[in-house]
Formats: structure tokens, C-alpha cells, sequence
């Protein structure tokens, strides 16, 4: 398996012409609704809503964005086959494997050329996470917001999600040390089928830290704020 290049934001004239072609004809967009004003850089957290979050955020959320993703979908043809059959359909979505092999062999052709045109840097689970958090801490010195999507979706994508990871604490902490600011975190709630995309108020991870709570707690609070744009929003 070869590892994924360095992420490297640059203009990529192909991918500009199938999002707005192909990828707006299949993701109508949503009503974009924010409770307040986006001060930058930040983090944003949002809901995967499967598939669907990241590519609505990346066509109708009006602030261009580095997303984090699975290393795995940008490494080789095999390595993005073998987890979007196994994880991305099989384990996350219930799919059967006959169908899951079936779309992730077509699939995996063309997802490398779609996440590097959506700027995903790749996330680890493992120690690698450091050069993640490294390179992302970069992109927001230049400006640019990160994405990230944390919620443990190993049970299936849920309308309400029970657990974050803290990868995104740990991107604010790093940020933190490096220029002693504490950079707004953003929760987004994204449900595509109902059109809906709501942007929260910030919650600053630093501050939290303060009062004496841990990553983990950290990472449940932002999960709560994101459950509740759901709940006040749109659900109702």
C-alpha cells in the first residue's frame, strides 16, 4: 500500500468543472442557515450523513474548507476499493457484499480524483494522526478552515449521534500551542435529503480545557451542540 502524497491545496480545473456539473445535478442544495457569524480560521465539526455531508458542505457551505478523511481513500486503487467494500458499505451502511463489491469497484476509479479536488487531508488512527494535526495546523495559519467529520460511525450513520472522537481537540490544542490563540470550533448540521444546513455557535476548546474538562468531554460537548442543531432545527 503506498502511503497518500503530501496534501497540497491547488487549482484543479477538471474537478472545478465536474462540481459544477455533475456533483451539483445529483446534491440539490440545501437552505444554508448560519445562527452566527464565521470568524476564521476555525474548525468546523459536522454530521457524515453517510455520504452526503461532506459533498453538500463542499458544494453549498460558502466557505472553502480542508477536509479531514480516511487515509485509506486516498492511497492506491485497491486500498480505496478494499475499504469502501468493507467499511464504508459493509460496516457502516449494513450493505451485503455483493452489492458493496459491486459499487466500490467502479467507485474507487474515480474517488481519489474527488477527494483531492475536496481537499481531504488523510486521518490515522494510529501515531500518524501527528502529521494530520501538523499539516492541518498549517492550513489554518494560512487562513483556510478545517473540516473535520468525528463521529464514531463504526454502529451505522445516525440522525443523532452518540460519540465523537477527539482528533479535532487535539487539532484546537495544537493550534493553541503554536499561536496561544483559541481558535472557534463550529458544529454544522448537515441533513441532505431534508435540504437543511445549519452552522452553530462556536465553542472554544481551550476555554473548556480551563474549566477542567478532558479531550474526550470535549469532543461529547461539540457532539451535543451538533445533536442539538438537529433537534432545534431540524427535526421540529
Amino acid at each position: 500500500m503506498r502511503e497518500p502524497k503530501p496534501f497540497k491545496i491547488k487549482r484543479r480545473p477538471l474537478y472545478a468543472v465536474f462540481r459544477a456539473v455533475l456533483m451539483r445535478t445529483f446534491y440539490r442544495k440545501p437552505s444554508v442557515t448560519f445562527l452566527s457569524e464565521v470568524s476564521k480560521p476555525c474548525i468546523f465539526v459536522c454530521n457524515h450523513d453517510a455520504k452526503r455531508g461532506p459533498v453538500t458542505c463542499e458544494l453549498y457551505l460558502p466557505i472553502k474548507t480542508a477536509k479531514w478523511g480516511a487515509y485509506q481513500m486516498l492511497c492506491d486503487y485497491n486500498t480505496r476499493r478494499i475499504y469502501l467494500r468493507d467499511i464504508f458499505y459493509m460496516k457502516k451502511q449494513g450493505m451485503g457484499r455483493k452489492l458493496a463489491s459491486f459499487k466500490a469497484f467502479f467507485e474507487a476509479f474515480f474517488s481519489l480524483f474527488i477527494y483531492r479536488g475536496m481537499n481531504f487531508l488523510p486521518t490515522y488512527p494510529d501515531a500518524r494522526l501527528s502529521k494530520t494535526i501538523k499539516e492541518s495546523v498549517q492550513v489554518l495559519e494560512n487562513g483556510m478552515p478545517v473540516l473535520v467529520f468525528p463521529e464514531d460511525s463504526d454502529g451505522g450513520y445516525k440522525e443523532k449521534m452518540e460519540h465523537f472522537f477527539p482528533g479535532f481537540v487535539m487539532l484546537a490544542e495544537a493550534y493553541y500551542r503554536r499561536t496561544g490563540k483559541d481558535i472557534p470550533v463550529y458544529p454544522i448540521y448537515c441533513d441532505a435529503r431534508r435540504r437543511q444546513l445549519v452552522v452553530g455557535e462556536p465553542c472554544y476548546a481551550h476555554a473548556l480545557k480551563e474549566e477542567g474538562l478532558d479531550r474526550d468531554a470535549i469532543a461529547q460537548v461539540l457532539c451535543g451542540d451538533v445533536n442539538k442543531l438537529f433537534e432545534n432545527y431540524i427535526n421540529k
